[in-house]
Formats: C-alpha cells, structure tokens, sequence
C-alpha cells in the first residue's frame, strides 16, 4: 500500500494572484474567492479543474471548545497539465500558496 503523501512533491510556497482572474462563484458560496490564474516562480499557471475543496480548523486555539476556521484547500488541475494543491490562509499569514504538486 502507498502512502499518497509520497505521491506529492512539498512546496508550501506563496503564489501570485492575477486579481482580475478571482473565481466568482466561490465568494457567492461564502468562500474566499479562488484565483483563477497566478503565478509562482515566475511562470503563470491558469486553473483548468478544481478536483475538491474542503477546509481544515483549528480547535481550541483561543477558547477550549472554540472551532477556528484557518484553510480553504483545494486540489486543482491547470491549463498545462500540472496537478496542483492550493490553500487559502486566513490567520497570520493570509493569502494563497501552493502546498505541493503531483510527482
């Protein structure tokens, strides 16, 4: 059995939004908009699927029992081809980064 975090290469970098290419419907779901297009490294990546999204908390962090949202994930697939994870930060460091990519 293979373990699928091996399956990905570890970045955890920030990206460069393209701000006129922000996705729309996920603000009207309530979600930080997704860029569309960024860049990272210096190359431009355009979003061709997003896989799934989902988010993680934190428990506890203030209050005992309080639920802190921090992440907006998702696992997307760009214009050329690349596998890509995202998350969205909303605590210290706000903004987008690319977590890891397919191997």
């Amino acid at each position: 059995m293979s373990d699928a975090r091996s399956d990905r290469e570890l970045i955890s970098e920030p990206i460069a939004p393209d701000p006129a290419s922000y996705l729309v419907a996920d603000a009207a779901a309530g979600e930080p908009p997704m860029p569309g297009r960024f860049t990272w490294r210096g190359r431009t990546y355009e979003l061709a699927t997003v896989e799934r999204t989902w988010k993680s908390t934190n428990t506890g962090v203030y209050h005992v029992g309080d639920v802190y949202l921090r992440r907006h994930w998702a696992d997307v697939v760009t214009a050329c081809g690349a596998r890509l994870r995202l998350y969205g930060e909303r605590g210290a460091k706000p903004g987008w980064y690319l977590h890891s990519r397919a191997r």
